[in-house]
């Protein structure tokens, strides 16, 4: 089993916004001219760079100017496409065990137990006219998680984003991971920068972000709220509480270096906190907002096929990726169990060799897949011939 692990290169851009309750302001743009200037050959050896990237070599090489502070600069990826999705914040009441039954050891639960007013992003038609089947490319788009924003290196990503959050009426907004964008187009609120646009979208209203997927962008990231903080209705205000209740998804980019593969399997583990969450009896450590065998999502996968896993973690807790009857390459060595952190992910492949059957994946810290007071990181990875 053969990680791939697309190269990424640092870029220099400066795009503008467009936000939908202003007039449009067009297109991201934006370009910045690469080059390596006044700088030894002998400093940059062992350096990767794209074929794409052309490196400026002195015309004199027995002279080089100090001029440690500067650093190659990477042309940005010309081209690519616009990319827009039209997203809703929803909330809904939300059972986190369909089945009421945990698959591992038996126990039940009543729908009172576990179910909460969640809050997701759901995919839609242009203007937001209706939600868009779920499939391969954007997800199950049930909201939680939320649709898969997909790009390739110099695509624009445009985000036209309704808050219709009509239980908790709280403000939301749309901040993703390793994306290039302006200040405007975070999404990450604070009192000191309350003014910035963007940052408090409230119930009702609507706001436009644009990304740009750059060469360092190859990858899986998280997106998720990062508004204002609130109280879900315990008594207690919590930071980014709106992704606390579900209100997150990822983004996958590629490159041209990004092999092709035959399945892709997506997880987003996050926790669900009763100390926070009206409704839930018990802490839930959750896969794509669901918990326990029977209840989680169940991979697929056959022998002799490429899989590629994309797994991003959020909430409180530190957690370790684990599956069952697999190992594959990660950081220069074969491994089958990897420890993620708080908005940590990860992208790896590897050609579907085990044996047939159903194995585990899951979190290897015991009490996150069954502990006091807590767990359901636990789901079923079907291997056929």
């Amino acid at each position: 089993m053969i990680e791939q692990s697309p190269e990424s290169s640092p870029i220099s851009s400066t795009p503008k916004p467009e936000v939908s309750d202003l007039s449009r302001r067009g297109l991201l743009r934006g370009a910045a001219a690469g080059a390596v200037g006044a700088a030894s050959l002998s400093s940059l050896a062992g350096l990767a760079l794209p074929p794409s990237v052309a490196l400026a070599a002195p015309q004199t090489p027995q002279i080089a100017p100090a001029t440690p502070h500067l650093a190659p600069v990477v042309e940005l990826a010309r081209g690519g496409q616009l990319r827009e999705y039209w997203v809703q914040a929803d909330s809904f009441f939300h059972n986190i065990i369909p089945t009421g039954v945990d698959g591992m050891t038996g126990n039940t639960f009543t729908a009172s137990q576990t179910s909460f007013w969640a809050i997701g992003y759901r995919a839609f038609t242009p203007n937001w006219e209706k939600p868009l089947p779920g499939n391969a490319d954007i997800g199950a788009n049930t909201g939680i998680p939320g649709p898969i924003f997909r790009g390739e290196v110099g695509d624009t990503i445009r985000v036209h984003f309704r808050n219709n959050d009509t239980y908790y009426k709280q403000a939301h907004t749309v901040s993703v991971h390793g994306l290039y964008f302006t200040v405007e187009n975070d999404g990450g609120w604070a009192w000191m920068l309350r003014d910035r646009p963007g940052t408090s979208v409230e119930f009702g209203q609507t706001y436009t972000y644009e990304w740009k997927a750059i060469p360092r962008s190859v990858g899986t990231w998280p997106y998720h709220d990062h508004g204002k903080h609130f109280d879900p209705g315990r008594g207690t205000v919590v930071v980014e509480a709106g992704a606390e209740l579900g209100l997150y998804g990822m983004a996958a980019i590629t490159d041209q270096n990004t092999p092709a593969v035959d399945v892709e399997m997506t997880s987003i583990w996050s926790s669900f906190y009763s100390g926070d969450i009206p409704g839930l009896s018990q802490d839930f450590h959750t896969f794509d907002g669901l918990a326990y065998l029977g209840n989680t999502p169940t991979m697929r996968a056959k022998i002799g096929q490429r899989v590629r896993w994309r797994m991003v973690s959020l909430g409180n807790d530190f957690h370790t990726f684990h599956v069952h009857g697999h190992s594959w390459m990660h950081n220069g060595r074969f491994d089958d169990t990897i420890v993620v952190g708080p908005g940590a992910t990860l992208t790896f492949d590897y050609v579907e060799d085990a044996a047939p059957g159903q194995w585990f994946y899951h979190c290897h810290v015991p009490m996150h897949v069954m502990g006091p007071g807590m767990g359901g990181m636990i789901g079923l990875y079907t291997v056929t011939a």
